[in-house]
């Protein structure tokens, strides 16, 4: 168990900066099968199915980022002051 505790940290680490790479966690699996000693060629039994769920995972990915953006956008319309361009300045 306590040999597992440095994959455990470096997978999460390279999973947070691996979120807008397209197919990356498929090359970052292989990468971790190699380590483990496990045969490469299971990859081939995961990527039919692996590119579904990156499919879905893009997806949702850019759904919460399309939610995030008009949360903001609102909340920042709803404080900033309105400025109004058409009125020419006094200072000259």
């Amino acid at each position: 168990l306590l040999e597992m505790l440095p994959w455990v940290v470096i997978a999460s680490i390279a999973a947070i900066g691996n979120a807008g790479v397209p197919m990356g966690c498929y090359f970052l699996t292989s990468a971790f099968l190699v380590g483990f000693d496990v045969r490469l060629e299971l990859m081939g039994l995961i990527l039919p199915l692996y590119s579904l769920f990156d499919m879905v995972e893009t997806a949702l990915n850019v759904w919460s980022d399309s939610c995030v953006t008009a949360i903001t956008d609102k909340e920042l319309k709803a404080t900033a002051p309105i400025l109004d361009c058409a009125e020419p300045s006094k200072s000259g």
